[in-house]
C-alpha cells in the first residue's frame, strides 16, 4: 500500500510538471507572436512590460491563454505575477 502513494504522488508530480511544461510553453510563443520574435529569445524570468508588452497585448495574452489552456487567467494575474515564470507558478499551482 505504501506503494500506491509512492506512485499517486509521482503521477501528481508529473501531471504538475506537465501542465507547467504546457503553461510555458503556451505563454513563450503567445509572446514571442504578440512581440514578433522568435519564441526561444523570450526569457521566463523577463517581466512583461520590459518584454514591450502593452496593456492591450497584456488583455490579448490573458484570451490567449485562456483559449489555448482551457484555464481563467483574469488581466490581473498578470500584473500580479509579473513575467513568464511567475504566472506559470500561479496557474499551475492547485
Amino acid at each position: 500500500m505504501g506503494n500506491s502513494s509512492s506512485l499517486d504522488n509521482s503521477a501528481t508530480g508529473s501531471t504538475t510538471r506537465d501542465r507547467r511544461t504546457r503553461l510555458t510553453a503556451a505563454a513563450t510563443e503567445a509572446i514571442a507572436e504578440l512581440i514578433g520574435v522568435p519564441a526561444d529569445t523570450v526569457s521566463t524570468s523577463t517581466p512583461f512590460n520590459d518584454l514591450g508588452l502593452s496593456s492591450v497585448q497584456l488583455a490579448r495574452l490573458s484570451a490567449v491563454l485562456e483559449d489555448a489552456l482551457d484555464v481563467e487567467i483574469p488581466l490581473t494575474a498578470l500584473f500580479d505575477h509579473p513575467d513568464i515564470a511567475q504566472l506559470v507558478d500561479h496557474v499551475a499551482t492547485p
